[in-house]
């Protein structure tokens, strides 16, 4: 957790931001959009790579678990998974920010392009949309049209908002609630064009990276209950930040201090980045 003296700051910060905006009678908007743009700023951008597990559950299949990979290159705009599990694989890119989305078809093994019009389609089930994939978890307020509600407790922010016209043809709006200290992503539900619940997400822990924040598990589950998605992220490996050069400059030194010694094939060859040490960890 972050130490405690932040803590008091930061809540008197927002004590006094709110306060300061009721009282020049400030509307919902003026409330909303600068708390969705803080946890935007609050969460981590960068180059980064994990190791991902999914677990999909439904009352007519069972569990499906994956495991792979992620690679994303926040500042280019690209996000990379990589999943196998018994019964099927998955391949995923999107390119550019989004612009172009690729996928490895399950059956042929041939790489295809997403078509503009495909992008609402479910990736697992009607979880995940390939949209969803480019926007969570906090890209949804890059979207951000109007505030229908604001809504404060003592711990988090609950904010009804609506999305821009492009966006309105699947999602008609999207309750959001923000933890306040710091102010992070908790949770949203979704709703469809005629104004029923879809879906909610919980993002259940983050890890702290160079006083940001990075989402390592999140939760999907659809309306009736009937199917639910858990996403794990584990085994980060950081590259171009400072802590990561730290790393590599004490992984050097190790290395020339002792020899090095390279496995036979019989004994796995491949290795498991780990965590990077001094960093913190949130749940929520």
């Amino acid at each position: 957790m972050r130490p405690f003296p932040n803590r008091i700051q930061s809540l008197f910060c927002g004590l006094i931001l709110s306060a300061a905006a009721f009282a020049i009678g400030a509307t919902d908007d003026d409330l909303a959009r600068p708390l969705l743009m803080q946890a935007m700023d609050n969460q981590y951008h960068g180059r980064y790579q994990a190791t991902m597990e999914i677990v999909n559950e439904t009352f007519a299949d069972g569990k499906d678990s994956l495991a792979g990979w992620a690679e994303f290159a926040d500042d280019v705009g690209e996000r990379r998974m990589c999943l196998a599990g018994s019964k099927k694989a998955f391949e995923y890119k999107s390119l550019n920010f989004g612009k172009e989305q690729w996928i490895t078809d399950d059956n042929s093994q041939r790489v295809r392009r997403i078509a503009n019009r495909q992008w609402k389609k479910g990736v697992f089930g009607t979880l995940l949309t390939y949209e969803d994939m480019l926007k969570l978890p906090v890209d949804f307020f890059l979207e951000y049209s109007s505030c229908k509600g604001v809504k404060t407790t003592d711990s988090t922010y609950q904010i009804c908002m609506t999305l821009k016209p492009l966006f309105q043809s699947f999602y008609s709006r999207i309750d959001v609630t923000l933890d306040k200290n710091p102010v992070l992503l908790r949770g949203m539900t979704f709703y469809g064009t005629h104004g029923e619940k879809l879906k909610t997400l919980q993002v259940k822990s983050y890890k702290q990276m160079e006083g940001k924040w990075l989402m390592t598990q999140m939760s999907l589950a659809d309306n009736d209950s009937l199917a639910s998605l858990q996403m794990c992220f584990k085994n980060f490996s950081f590259t171009g930040t400072p802590l990561a050069q730290k790393e590599r400059a004490k992984n050097l030194s190790l290395i020339s201090s002792r020899p090095l010694v390279i496995p036979s094939p019989s004994e796995g060859g491949g290795s498991q980045d780990s965590d990077v040490e001094g960093v913190e960890e949130i749940s929520n």
